[in-house]
């Protein structure tokens, strides 16, 4: 699978400055996008993990009850309120 960004000006001179600064000498630009995408996805479920476990019981089955599918952005974001 392929994945496209579109970058900004700004951005992309955001992103030259991280890779430059601290990207190793033999990780490719790819490998090292990659490392940076999977530890955000990573970083991104501990955070509504997180949330979830510190949800009450009586909020969880607010959202069962709901019977909303927990795949549904409406869902994701009841879950993921206050994930930042």
């Amino acid at each position: 699978m392929k994945l496209y960004v579109k970058l900004t000006k700004v951005e992309t001179e955001q992103w030259n400055a991280l890779k430059d600064s601290v990207k190793p000498p033999h990780v490719t630009d790819d490998e090292f996008a990659k490392i940076l995408f999977f530890r955000g996805i990573n970083g991104f479920m501990e955070e509504l993990t997180t949330k979830i476990n510190s949800m009450s019981d009586e909020e969880r089955e607010e959202i069962i009850a709901s019977g909303d599918d927990l795949s549904t952005s409406s869902s994701v974001d009841v879950i993921a309120s206050g994930v930042e």
